[in-house]
């Protein structure tokens, strides 16, 4: 390190620290949570690592220093390793396509029924319009909240799901379509759900499943961490990865038995850097990634973006277009997609 003053001595071992440590997370979506469940938390700082990444990049770019390279080349490994971080797309033409389905994912956050803000009546309005605007022909709702005032009758089929009798919160598809073949999975120990439905597109039979993986269960604020106890906190996490996991199992095994193409769509509660990501995409296509644009933000933590609500597609069947709505009363934004095939 000759030709380096302490402060930049001290700067170029915290690089190195930090591309190791994206080096180390390049493994991590081949890890079960339940083999490796503390390792597997380094997925949450994934996206973190990849900004500082850049930020030594520049600093030594600015000084003219080859150390540059370093984080450099760890960037473009993982640029194709993880997918690309920012997408750039155009829309598709729905003509090219004998069928076309617009579908329409929204963790509604219980329409804000326990918040201050915004009231009911602005929320419901704000839904409303949501539906009016985007006009999917199906809608799917994670943490539905069964006192909800709106208008759905545009979509004659639905299907609402509460794990147990008298439960507010539940889980729901809206279609324009028949559905039918309808179920729930219900898992233990969890107030998270999926729930599926076969939609019947002109002659065509779509399995959408409505994914609401198991939630980390933190307030997504920096102070709320630091006013937790670490350790407690590190086991809370492992222990909602290990969850993911059985969870995806299970709606993998009965995705395999369908001979269906089929959607998966929902708030998976992770990012794209994860096991439980890799494990839904394997023989699927992201819609984000075909057609998206910008970072594909869908939740903020602390202002901070995250890409955590997905849209899954079978690769028989390609996606027309794609948007993350960017005016939200949740805490999460809906995202939306055509389909063709």
């Amino acid at each position: 390190m000759k030709g380096l003053g302490l402060l930049g001595k001290v700067i170029y071992v915290m690089n190195v620290i930090v591309a190791l440590l994206l080096v180390i997370s390049f493994v991590l979506p081949l890890l079960p949570p339940t083999t490796f469940p503390t390792l597997s938390l380094l997925s949450l700082a994934v996206s973190p690592l990849i900004l500082l990444n850049i930020i030594f990049t520049i600093y030594w770019l600015f000084r003219l220093k080859k150390r540059f390279l370093f984080s450099f080349v760890v960037l473009v490994i993982a640029y194709f390793h993880f997918n690309p971080f920012i997408e750039i797309s155009s829309e598709g033409d729905t003509s090219d396509y004998t069928k076309t389905l617009s579908v329409l994912t929204y963790n509604v956050h219980l329409f804000n029924a326990y918040e201050k803000e915004p009231k009911e009546q602005e929320v419901m309005q704000q839904f409303s319009e949501l539906l009016k605007t985007e006009n999917p022909d199906i809608v799917c709702i994670q943490e539905f909240y069964s006192d909800y005032t709106t208008d759905m009758s545009n979509y004659p089929y639905q299907f609402i799901h509460f794990k147990e009798a008298g439960n507010k919160l539940g889980h729901a598809i809206f279609s324009k379509y028949p559905l039918i073949n309808k179920g729930g999975f219900d898992f233990n120990d969890s107030h998270n759900n999926t729930i599926y439905a076969d939609a019947i597109v002109g002659g065509d039979t779509i399995r959408i499943y409505n994914l609401h993986l198991e939630s980390l269960g933190i307030q997504p604020s920096v102070s709320f961490l630091q006013n937790r106890d670490t350790e407690k906190l590190k086991n809370r996490i492992s222990e909602t990865f290990v969850a993911q996991e059985k969870q995806i199992e299970l709606i993998l095994n009965h995705k395999s038995k369908s001979p269906y193409p089929a959607i998966l769509l929902g708030d998976f509660n992770n990012t794209p850097f994860s096991y439980t990501y890799r494990k839904l995409k394997r023989d699927m296509k992201d819609a984000f990634l075909k057609r998206g644009n910008g970072l594909g933000t869908t939740y903020l933590f602390d202002s901070y973006p995250m890409r955590i609500d997905y849209i899954l597609l079978s690769r028989d069947m390609d996606v027309v277009k794609f948007k993350t709505i960017k005016n939200s009363f949740s805490d999460h934004y809906p995202v939306t997609a055509t389909i063709g095939w």
